[in-house]
């Protein structure tokens, strides 16, 4: 994999995402998921370094061109990015329409926002041929679901 700097970048995956953190975050008022309050000052900082890392890199990963997507990491990745994102989408639902129902208060329902977008990030990683970035990936949402944990 060879990073570059393209305008048909991976970036574009990340723009729905970031559309839809940045339009619904500020609805979702609940102090499980949005309080820093039981987290550590390091755990923050590793966390919000990594999610610059997660959201910018992909601006230096080329998307596939042409012959590119016959093979099948590039398909695989696509599939897995559509499906994860979908999840990820919904997964904000129950939190935003029904905020104190059993789902939105429970464990994994809480966690939900902060597992799923991993699906979208390895499709991307698969869809450009970037392991490294598809472990970055991997460590923001360990340290995401470590800080979701501390306010269980």
């Amino acid at each position: 994999m060879k990073y570059q700097l393209t305008w048909f970048n991976s970036f574009w995956l990340i723009l729905p995402l970031l559309a839809w953190n940045l339009v619904l975050g500020p609805r979702i008022t609940q102090q499980a998921i949005t309080s820093d309050a039981h987290s550590p000052k390091w755990l923050l900082i590793a966390e919000n370094v990594i999610r610059v890392l997660v959201f910018a890199l992909p601006v230096l990963i080329p998307l596939p061109r042409g012959a590119d997507w016959q093979s099948a990491p590039p398909r695989i990745g696509l599939a897995v990015y559509i499906v994860g994102t979908l999840v990820y989408f919904a997964s904000w639902l129950p939190l935003l329409l029904a905020p104190d129902s059993a789902w939105s208060n429970c464990a994994f329902g809480l966690l939900a926002t902060r597992l799923t977008p991993f699906l979208s990030f390895l499709g991307i990683a698969l869809i450009g041929g970037s392991w490294p970035y598809g472990t970055i990936a991997a460590m923001f949402i360990f340290f995401q679901t470590w800080h979701g944990l501390q306010n269980l």
